[in-house]
Order: C-alpha cells, then sequence, then structure tokens
C-alpha cells in the first residue's frame, strides 16, 4: 500500500526528509510551498514529486501531513486548509508547539510530535517521536520509518520528552559548535594555526572522538576521558582547568535555560 504524503512547507528541515525517502514505494508524496521561486527550485530538483503553492484536496484517514513551517506561522497558514485535514494524520516537526495545540487549531486529535535536528540532512539526525494511542501498531511503525530515513529514532513514551530532547539533540549541535568554536579561535590566535589548519585539525579531532563513543559501547564515556587523561599530564590540566570553572555546572544550565525557553514557547502559542 502506498501512503500519500504532504510536506506542508519545503524548508531545510522538510527537504532533510522528503530528499532521504526518493526511493521509498511506501510514500506518494506531495510538497506544499507557497514560496513560488521555492517552489520552483524543488519542482527542478525534484521532478518525482509533485510540487504546489496550496493543498487543492482532502487527506482521507490513511494519508499523513508533515507540519514543516515556521512555529510562529503554524497557525495562520494552517487555517485555510483545516477543513482538508480533519482525517489524515498530521505530523509537527515544530519546536515548542504542543500537540493539544495543534489539535485546537485543526479539529484532528491524531497528532504525532517530533523534533529532528540539522544532521537530518547527511542522514545522521536524531529524532524524538510521540504518537499518541490514536495512532495505531501500523500506522506507528511507518510514521518510524519516515524518520529512520534520516538517521536514529527515539520513540517517546511521554510527549514531554519531545520539548526535552531539545537541550539534548536539538539545540546541542549549536552547543557543540560553539564549545568547537573556543578552540579554533585560540588555536589560530594563541598558537598561530591558520584557520582552515585549525578549523580540519579540531574537526578531526570530533569526528574521531565520537567515532571511538560509537565503537565501544560498553565502555563509559568517563572511562573513554580517563584513558587519555594521564596523571599529572597535559591532558588532566585541561580537566582540572574545566572542573575548576565549573564547566559541567554551565552545560546544566545552558540545557535548562533551553529547556525551558521550549516551555515559555508552549505557553506562548497557546
Amino acid at each position: 500500500m502506498t501512503n500519500k504524503l504532504v510536506f506542508f512547507g519545503g524548508g531545510n528541515m522538510a527537504e532533510a526528509i522528503f530528499s532521504k525517502l526518493r526511493n521509498n514505494p511506501s510514500f506518494n508524496i506531495e510538497i506544499i510551498q507557497n514560496n513560488h521561486e521555492r517552489a520552483q527550485e524543488l519542482s527542478h530538483k525534484y521532478p518525482e514529486f509533485r510540487v504546489q503553492q496550496t493543498l487543492d484536496n482532502s487527506l482521507d484517514k490513511d494519508g499523513i501531513l508533515i507540519i514543516a513551517v515556521k512555529p510562529q506561522h503554524a497557525k495562520e497558514a494552517i487555517a485555510p486548509i483545516k477543513e482538508k485535514i480533519k482525517n489524515c494524520i498530521i505530523i509537527s516537526v515544530m519546536a515548542g508547539i504542543p500537540s493539544k495545540t495543534i489539535i485546537n487549531w485543526t479539529d484532528n486529535q491524531r497528532v504525532v510530535r517530533t523534533m529532528p535536528n540539522t544532521p537530518a540532512s547527511l542522514g545522521l539526525g536524531a529524532t524524538a517521536i510521540y504518537c499518541p494511542e490514536l495512532v495505531t501498531a501500523q500506522e506507528r511503525t511507518l510514521i518510524y520509518s519516515i524518520f529512520e530515513a534520516i538517521g536514529i529514532i527515539y520513540p517517546a513514551q511521554d510527549e514531554s520528552f519531545v520539548d526535552k530532547v531539545l537541550p539534548v539533540t536539538s539545540s546541542t549541535v549549536a552547543f557543540i559548535y560553539y564549545f568547537i568554536e573556543g578552540f579554533i579561535n585560540h588555536a589560530v590566535e594563541r598558537y598561530g594555526f591558520t584557520e582552515t589548519d585549525a578549523r580540519n585539525l579540531v574537526n578531526q579531532t570530533v569526528m574521531g572522538s565520537s567515532a571511538m563513543i560509537n565503537k565501544n559501547p560498553d565502555i563509559a564515556i568517563e572511562e573513554l576521558r580517563a584513558r587519555v587523561t594521564s596523571k599529572k599530564g597535559t591532558t588532566e590540566q585541561g580537566i582540572l582547568t574545566f572542573e575548576a570553572s565549573g564547566l559541567h555546572d554551565i552545560i546544566a544550565k545552558a540545557m535548562d535555560n533551553c529547556y525551558n525557553r521550549a516551555l515559555e514557547m508552549a505557553k506562548e502559542f497557546n
């Protein structure tokens, strides 16, 4: 059986997903993109998909609509198509908007919340997914397959974890970039490396460290760190500096502020 899968919005995250579904026979894909230039771009780039500026027909109970518009524009964008999406499964990839708000906007109880992250564009994403009880096991498997195309999934048993995952996977991408910036900038300013060389060296080190974690799933991260931290060695001096500055406490505060902002956004949208 082929299910109609409509992307309501054709931005970066939507493209990250539908680009990985090009050869998936389970879906008949349609993209709704109201910006004419972007719609033309997607039409040329993905000739196998139907790209249009408005949703011109209703979706039945087997159809799936992925809402991938900016959260602040969602309510206004959904209003004109409300009557056409009352029976389908609705999947949100928008941060900060709870299911109950989308249900109020659509009069549709079958709302699935997800939170992918930007490495999805490389097929290296991590997506939290919350499915309500109204979504059947078969439908849940189909939904999971959409996001497994862009990386790993985390099936959330409680919707709150879709917000809690923001500082763990989504915003963390920027946090990691920020941390890397610090290493690169100091390597250039203090030690005289070119920016290109510093970036390549730090980037390779980050990739190698991640690969070491993947290669050794049964070894605690703390143990991996200890193995490269010799007593009275150079690495230990850096770790002691981090500890003296309370780096883990700073990370915890950043994560909490990120999560709290998600809760504030939910109230704003309500």
